[in-house]
């Protein structure tokens, strides 16, 4: 290491303005609106698209519930026993292959989907709100080309997400 680079001056910029603490800071934002927003449902932000995609495929397993969510196994099983406890989704044995069980949501899981929309989109608008509708729609636009790129490098790579971009 050179003498120059060791004695580098480090200013909290160097750190607050790099790409992944942004990312993380917005990351952070985002949670604590989505739970501000949706309060009166006790839904996280894991459980709600969980829940989402089950509606979306059911009869979805749990595997495949973690290669479309991004979320590790364990954080999935969490979500599917959260879930299926408060009566919001329903497992059922696959006929094929008696490990694996079948995902499918329960009136009460619809419901609780339709009755939470209006505050979930409100959160995502607030989130969104600093940018103004055409740098919103660039911004989505550039995080989908990021994490569409980057996605073999995650820890939980999605699948049949990405695939279609």
């Amino acid at each position: 290491m050179s003498r120059r680079q060791s004695q580098r001056q480090w200013r909290s910029e160097d750190i607050t303005q790099m790409p992944g603490f942004l990312i993380r800071r917005c990351n952070q934002v985002a949670m604590a609106i989505f739970i501000e927003e949706t309060a009166e449902y006790d839904l996280s932000p894991a459980q709600y698209g969980a829940l989402g995609l089950i509606a979306a495929e059911p009869g979805l397993d749990q595997t495949r519930l973690t290669h479309r969510s991004g979320l590790d196994r364990s954080s999935v099983t969490k979500c599917v026993e959260r879930l299926e406890t408060r009566g919001a989704i329903r497992r059922e044995a696959d006929l094929d292959d008696r490990r694996a069980r079948r995902l499918y949501p329960t009136e009460n899981g619809l419901k609780l989907l339709g009755a939470i929309e209006a505050s979930v989109v409100r959160a995502q608008e607030r989130v969104l709100a600093p940018l103004g509708k055409e740098r919103a729609e660039q911004f989505l636009s550039m995080l989908v080309e990021i994490a569409s790129s980057n996605n073999a490098t995650s820890r939980v790579p999605m699948r049949a997400v990405y695939e279609d971009i």
